[in-house]
């Protein structure tokens, strides 16, 4: 990258965008709404406008949350992005923006967020180390050897795997996904259920200040949570041995208060006692780790 760069991170809720230098100075960020209800292809043309009102350039990076063939620049599915499958998100931006389809890059949206945490935020100077992201669903990505690991394009999909196999349907299909337990959306779910007020987004905030002050059932809910991400991380470290967790996503914020279900949970899935020596970190970033990645 030899000047600014734009990139892109398109959200559930919104389109966060932004210019970075090379150096890694920000010169403008932005919030827009993605228009959903009009439809995938209103979605194209917003993300298009966007880059061009952002100054445009030779190229052009992109997180979008879902399943996506790499190579090919496709998004195959997305559960959080109704209507949004099998789109060719290369080839309509390419076309949309005049770029050549080699200056199109389109990358998993938690990817994106764990190549920004690398390069300006927490992950800095680390070699291994899972993103997760924890909002509407969970997502993650990689960092190993100081790189991006994707595999085909499945690898880092920590929010599906499964932590119940007799919990709740998952927007993929499966049951117990640790999404449906431990994402934003499920927090609010098992607080309702708990007869906690959860009706509106930052009653999270308000949850997770409570569990702090030692209030039973707010602790004892993002205990529950926390070790349900927890069981899932613990997988995470047995497998490939990363002992660094960074955490961002609208949820992120209740870290702390996650932290202690998260410890249990993954002492109970990994071998070798290792949870001591796992660092679980918030994500310095904040909303901006997924553009910042995409540039």
């Amino acid at each position: 990258m030899t000047r600014a760069q734009v990139g892109i991170d398109l959200g559930g809720t919104a389109v966060k965008s932004g210019r970075v230098s090379a150096a890694g100075a920000i010169l403008e960020e932005r919030s827009d709404d993605p228009g959903f209800a009009r439809g995938p292809q209103h979605v194209l043309d917003t993300l298009a406008r966007i880059w061009r009102e952002l100054g445009g350039g030779d190229a052009l990076g992109i997180g979008v949350p879902g399943l996506l063939e790499r190579e090919r620049g496709w998004l195959i599915a997305s559960p959080n992005l109704p209507g949004f499958v099998e789109l060719d998100v290369r080839g309509e931006l390419a076309r949309r923006t005049g770029l050549d389809p080699r200056r199109v890059v389109v990358e998993n949206d938690a990817n994106a967020a764990a190549v920004g945490e690398l390069w300006l935020g927490a992950g800095r100077g680390t070699r291994d180390m899972l993103v997760v992201t924890l909002g509407t669903g969970i997502g993650g990505g990689f960092i190993l050897d100081g790189k991006l690991y994707a595999g085909e394009g499945l690898a880092g999909e920590i929010g599906h795997v499964v932590v119940d196999p007799l919990g709740p349907l998952c927007g993929c299909g499966k049951r117990g996904c640790v999404e449906t337990l431990a994402s934003a959306t499920a927090a609010r779910r098992r607080a309702l259920a708990a007869n906690l007020p959860a009706s509106a987004p930052g009653d999270l905030v308000l949850l997770a200040q409570r569990a702090r002050e030692g209030c039973a059932p707010e602790r004892e809910l993002m205990h529950d949570i926390g070790r349900d991400l927890g069981r899932a991380l613990g997988t995470v470290v047995c497998l490939l041995d990363v002992r660094t967790f960074v955490f961002g996503g609208g949820f992120s914020g209740a870290l702390d208060a996650l932290e202690p279900g998260l410890r249990v949970g993954i002492e109970e899935r990994s071998y070798g006692a290792r949870s001591p020596v796992v660092k679980l970190l918030p994500a310095e970033l904040g909303a901006s780790a997924g553009w910042i990645g995409a540039a």
